[in-house]
């Protein structure tokens, strides 16, 4: 009977101890690392192409990073001036050092991947809710074998907005996140390195609608002073 109570009441604590909201471990998170990824830095990147599959082709990107929003792409060769700048909420496209297109994005991307440790809390918190991952909802799953808080989805459920954190580390290591009606993005962060007090990502792989699309691979991380952005 004794031993029967004992199981009864470390079940019950157990459970205490889990039974977290997607708020208390952003905040969690947010403690852990405020300021901790280096603010701004610059890096290339390697991407494999697919489609079906099967490889279709590999391309080079060049990208600087100034948290929390400053975000820019230069595809290819810098000197063809085909590049993109995120940037106060909105996004830039360039073709040939000419701007093409305009429009609002608020990258919930660049702020769960560091931005977020550069802005304060309610902010946050806010610009998650916006995005449509409901912090309410959180369950317990496996991940690489390693047990991960999802946030914004229930066991099994990969049809809704959400962010799968590392239990021990509190590090993002996947998100799923609709697109449009018809889309879904699934990008999972497959390695990682230590980064100034906080950490960044080496490796990321796309899939679309369960389809892999695009693995990047990064590298000539350097840490730079500030963004460089001279055509905006």
């Amino acid at each position: 009977m004794k031993k029967y109570f004992l199981v009864l009441c470390l079940n019950l604590f157990t459970g205490i101890l889990t039974a977290q909201s997607g708020t208390d471990i952003i905040k969690n998170a947010y403690k852990k690392y405020k300021q901790g990824p280096c603010k701004s830095y610059t890096f290339s990147q390697k991407n494999t192409h697919y489609k079906n599959e099967s490889v279709t082709g590999h391309s080079e990107w060049h990208e600087a990073i100034e948290f929390p929003d400053k975000f820019r792409i230069d595809f290819g060769d810098k000197s063809t001036g085909n590049f993109v700048i995120f940037k106060n909420d909105s996004v830039f496209n360039y073709k040939k050092n000419e701007l093409v297109k305009t429009h609002a994005d608020s990258s919930t991307l660049l702020l769960l991947l560091g931005g977020m440790f550069y802005r304060n809390l309610d902010d946050v918190l806010r610009r998650i809710k916006n995005a449509h991952y409901d912090l309410k909802i959180v369950s317990i799953q496996k991940w690489n074998s390693s047990d991960t808080y999802v946030v914004g989805a229930k066991e099994k459920d990969l049809s809704v907005n959400q962010i799968w954190i590392d239990k021990k580390t509190l590090r993002v290591m996947r998100i799923l996140e609709k697109m449009n009606e018809e889309d879904t993005m699934d990008m999972r962060f497959e390695a990682h390195q230590d980064w100034c007090t906080g950490y960044m990502e080496t490796k990321v792989s796309f899939r679309r609608n369960g389809k892999l699309e695009q693995v990047e691979e990064y590298f000539n991380i350097k840490e730079t002073k500030s963004f460089s952005d001279s055509n905006h």
